[in-house]
């Protein structure tokens, strides 16, 4: 037998059936229990936040205190369960059950495709509302199809790719860590004026967590589109705003589509420069549609790829028997 083969964990079996659940129905307890944990995060920097009259170095300190707090305590709760559990796969499985995302989200893109394609744009600006942080009431048709498209991408590499890049790596323990972190960053968004300084630390970690999960997932959608287009939009920007995981990602996603990515955002009614990729046309609805579209390629892939690997497995197997 294959080397490889014998020490293959069962993490990718569970990892494929997740992603098929994701695939094939939206998983309504998926996340609930970080909705819940949101709701604690607010609370808990309402007391140690209350204001951003203190010095940066003060807020940055009571941020980094509060992460360690919202982070370690539930590994280790977590960890005492492992120590407990008689079957540790069952719980491997049911921690990423709750850390994966599901298609939500690309139902959510899609109601706001068809409500642009019917030019009904005030309705398409509420039903945005779960997937964009920023500004929504000075987006024209474009621009809210332009940050759609942005967040999609960005929630498939986040929410998807890289929690089972992190399950793969660690497992259980390794994907709640993550989660814990992606939940805190976006409880404390630096971009907003509140948490520029509390939630720096949290957003510079979650910065390098994030990173292999925008990486796969542009490779992926490099090679669904072009690789040349990609790096090319990549080189053509500059380094205005976009953390370069990020900036990969979005060129990659703007030469798929052939339209134009980035520009500028605003946040709480603060502008943030940011720098332009692509050089197609302007985005419409129908191209949220079309990401929706490489997005699901992007799982068949990854669907197939786990597939193959438990194939040759029990292939391994039964040639040895």
């Amino acid at each position: 037998m294959i080397p490889w083969l014998e020490a293959l964990p069962a993490w990718p079996s569970i990892a494929l059936v997740a992603l098929l659940l994701s695939r094939l129905m939206v998983l309504p307890g998926s996340r609930a229990p970080f909705n819940a944990f949101a709701i604690i995060l607010q609370r808990l920097a309402k007391k140690v936040h209350p204001d951003i009259t203190r010095s940066s170095f003060q807020q940055q300190l009571s941020g980094t205190l509060a992460l360690l707090l919202v982070v370690l305590l539930p590994l280790a709760i977590t960890y005492g369960f492992y120590l407990l559990s008689e079957l540790p796969l069952v719980l491997d499985a049911i921690i990423l059950y709750f850390c994966l995302g599901s298609r939500l989200s690309l139902q959510q893109g899609t109601a706001v495709a068809n409500s642009l394609q019917r030019q009904q744009l005030t309705l398409a600006r509420e039903q945005a509302a779960p997937l964009l942080l920023r500004d929504r009431g000075n987006l024209s048709a474009m621009g809210l199809s332009k940050a759609c498209i942005e967040s999609l991408l960005q929630q498939q590499a986040a929410n998807l790719v890289a929690t089972l890049f992190w399950f793969l790596a660690g497992g259980g323990l390794l994907v709640l860590a993550y989660t814990l972190l992606q939940t805190a960053a976006r409880q404390w968004n630096y971009k907003l004026p509140h948490y520029r300084y509390f939630g720096r630390t949290a957003a510079r970690c979650y910065q390098l967590a994030l990173a292999p999960g925008l990486i796969i997932s542009t490779s992926l959608l490099a090679i669904q589109t072009g690789i040349r287009s990609a790096w090319r939009n990549y080189r053509q920007a500059d380094t205005l705003f976009f953390y370069w995981p990020s900036r990969l990602l979005l060129a990659a996603g703007a030469a798929a589509l052939g339209v134009k990515l980035g520009g500028p955002a605003y946040y709480a009614a603060l502008k943030t420069p940011r720098q332009r990729l692509g050089n197609g046309a302007e985005p419409t609805g129908k191209d949220i549609l079309r990401v929706i579209m490489l997005i699901n390629a992007q799982q068949t892939a990854l669907i197939i790829l786990f597939s193959s690997m438990l194939a040759l497995y029990i292939a391994s197997i039964l040639l040895m028997t």
